[in-house]
């Protein structure tokens, strides 16, 4: 069967933010599976990605009752990605806020994945929708026409991505890090244009700058743990000799050529970053790593 490959979580958001927001029926399908079905609803509007200072709900679908109040469905949609640390928790509290705010009276958790995402467990949401469920409802609804065919495409190559695809378990202080990394770099060092960062593993520590037109061989990097700035120049890393012999004469007092794996970098010592702690309590580290990134990136685009 045909697949499409590169299927994201996004992919799958977008396909639901569509059918809640055109199908009368796709609504039903998932209210019947809530404590809510039992309600006289209609739909009000339907939001990706809501995020708060709690956290981010993938989507948010809003419906009112015979007397105009408002319940939500707030759901969290996985492909392979692992659950984030209190993620749950996290919607819960984004859900009692809204209650609290008097925005709603009452909310849902759903999880949306795979069938053998986490052995088709809840996972302590209030209720479960499976891609396998969804690609059922396509088969046995016709209002889509053609359009069926490639919905069904798109979840069927979702659902083969999560049997082969790797799990990767999200840190919130991590991921959290590099956002704050990434929009302190727009204001301050936009020379580097990074790339707006996903949700990250606590293991994620080297930041690669790839959008700054470097050779296809060099990358600058930002080894934050390690306190490096690197220009890294693949698969030299046994010809140290060559590069001082290009470099050495024109190098800056602070830098310095060393072995890194396969590679070879030209190095710049900076402060050491933790990942375990907020940006906003090491930013002044930060902003000088920023500035012996930006010079380095400046000082090689004339020499390099």
């Amino acid at each position: 069967m045909t697949k499409i490959s590169g299927v994201s979580e996004r992919d799958i958001d977008l396909l639901l933010l569509e059918e809640f927001m055109s199908s009368l029926e796709f609504q039903v399908f998932f209210l019947k599976q809530s404590k809510f079905k039992e309600l006289n609803l209609t739909y009000v509007e339907a939001q990706r990605s809501v995020t708060d200072s709690t956290g981010e709900s993938d989507l948010e679908v809003s419906f009112k009752n015979e007397n105009g109040q408002i319940i939500m469905l707030m759901i969290e949609n996985k492909v392979n990605a692992n659950f984030q640390k209190d993620q749950l928790q996290r919607y819960l509290q984004r859900g009692n806020n809204y209650i609290k705010d008097n925005k709603i009276i009452d909310f849902e958790t759903i999880l949306v994945a795979p069938k053998n995402f986490h052995n088709n467990q809840t996972r302590g949401f209030d209720f479960r929708i499976n891609y396998e469920d969804i690609v059922e409802y396509f088969v046995h609804n016709s209002y889509l026409g053609r359009r069926n065919v490639y919905k069904n495409l798109l979840l069927n190559s979702a659902i083969e991505k999560s049997t082969s695809g790797y799990q990767m378990e999200a840190d919130a202080s991590v991921s959290d890090f590099w956002k704050d990394y990434w929009e302190l770099s727009l204001n301050e060092a936009n020379e580097l244009y990074m790339d707006e960062p996903t949700a990250k593993p606590s293991s994620s520590s080297f930041i690669y700058f790839r959008n700054v037109n470097l050779p296809k061989e060099v990358d600058l990097v930002h080894k934050l743990t390690h306190g490096y700035f690197d220009l890294q120049f693949k698969d030299m890393g046994d010809q140290l000799s060559v590069m001082r012999d290009k470099y050495f004469d024109i190098m800056e007092s602070n830098m310095k050529i060393v072995k890194a794996g396969k590679s070879a970098s030209i190095r710049i010592e900076v402060p050491k970053l933790s990942l375990a702690d907020s940006l906003e309590s090491q930013k002044d580290k930060v902003m000088i790593c920023l500035k012996e990134g930006v010079d380095m990136l400046k000082w090689f685009r004339m020499h390099g």
